[in-house]
């Protein structure tokens, strides 16, 4: 499963999460790490995480936080040097479970990294609310944020994708209840349409 401090709330992670532990069934984490996303922090996401864990680097804290999940086996992390596997190696032979100020932490640092980018969207979620549709607004910005700091196309597309599709930007019927609930006043359904043409276009590169 897809399991990340990031993705936790925004994209049902939490959710699929608590289905597989009721099941009984152990889950076996990817992209941990968010493609590289919560190794390669904003200034402000890195200086909440050294704030308070100044010895912690980003890669450690990420693996640890899913590692530390009650019903997680295993922890893929994907590695392309040598001193990836140095430092991942290091994480769990001195392995220890998050505490719960280590995880409040992380979740400060995922509200962080929701509310940076070009869409100043904090995941309070009051646009869902009251959209007819049930369009994941939230986490369709967070996914646009993110690929607009790392600029991978594809990361971007398969993650999009991942969503249902009753829940993507194109079910957007613009009836503008969004943006009269959203605290940051953003104009919803305009950036639910530019989304939706960037990632068309994203897909055909």
């Amino acid at each position: 499963m897809q399991v990340n401090y990031l993705d936790w709330d925004v994209v049902k992670g939490k959710e699929q999460y608590e289905i597989a532990q009721s099941a009984g069934i152990p889950v076996t984490v990817m992209e941990p790490l968010r493609g590289g996303g919560l190794v390669n922090l904003s200034d402000k996401a890195l200086q909440e995480l050294k704030a308070n864990y100044p010895d912690t680097t980003p890669a450690e804290f990420g693996l640890r936080w899913a590692a530390s999940l009650d019903n997680v086996v295993t922890v893929l992390s994907g590695m392309s040097n040598l001193e990836q596997v140095r430092q991942n190696i290091k994480t769990f032979e001195n392995y220890k479970d998050m505490t719960k100020e280590e995880k409040e932490v992380a979740n400060k640092i995922a509200k962080i990294i929701q509310s940076q980018g070009e869409i100043n969207c904090t995941a309070c979620k009051y646009c869902l609310e009251v959209c007819p549709k049930n369009i994941n607004i939230p986490a369709i910005f967070s996914l646009y944020n993110q690929y607009k700091v790392v600029k991978n196309k594809m990361m971007f597309t398969i993650y999009y994708e991942s969503l249902a599709e009753e829940e993507r930007a194109n079910a957007c019927i613009k009836c503008g209840l969004c943006s009269k609930n959203c605290p940051q006043s953003l104009q919803i359904p305009e950036l639910l349409e530019k989304i939706e043409k960037e990632y068309k276009k994203a897909k055909e590169e």
